[in-house]
């Protein structure tokens, strides 16, 4: 019987493979689409979940072993986001599809080496107006749910809904 860890840690993996799987055979055009409210390429969105889940990673091990993450909060996520955004808008598609592939394994080994405590622990969450939140819920809500969230924004841009 897999453990809560592994059972999250493969629906992280599982949604880095949708996500590659939707952009994957994106053609050039496609990957330069505009996002809407995201004012990011279909491109950059993919860099940029790479990018995020040694991030997220750094994060839920922060929050399993101290309780806490110091200087997570929206400005610091809108800063890194900008960031990135400027750094990478001509983000290249293999690179990008690249990164997420091997980048996710970070979040999917920190993942793995917790324990129930450590998934049961209670933080306050500066993304979530400070309320108190499981270790589990952060995991639940980042690297999990984090490419879907873009996916949905990508899948929007280039359906022209």
């Amino acid at each position: 019987m897999a453990t809560r860890a592994e059972v999250l840690a493969e629906r992280i993996e599982q949604g880095a493979e949708e996500f590659i799987a939707a952009v994957e055979s994106l053609s050039d055009e496609q990957w330069q689409t505009p996002c809407g409210s995201e004012q990011r390429s279909v491109g950059v969105l993919v860099h940029h979940v790479g990018t995020m889940y040694p991030i997220e990673a750094d994060v839920v091990r922060m929050l399993a072993e101290n309780g806490e993450a110091p200087g997570v909060d929206w400005p610091a996520v809108h800063g890194i986001n900008a960031d990135h955004a400027t750094t990478n808008a001509a983000a290249d598609k293999s690179v990008a599809i690249a990164l997420v592939r091997n980048n996710v394994q970070a979040a999917v080994e920190t993942v793995r080496g917790l324990s129930d405590a450590q998934l049961d622990r209670v933080a306050p969450n500066a993304l979530a107006w400070n309320a108190p939140m499981t270790v589990q819920n952060f995991i639940e809500n980042h690297p999990i749910a984090h490419p879907y969230s873009h996916l949905e924004s990508i899948q929007i841009a280039l359906n022209g809904a």
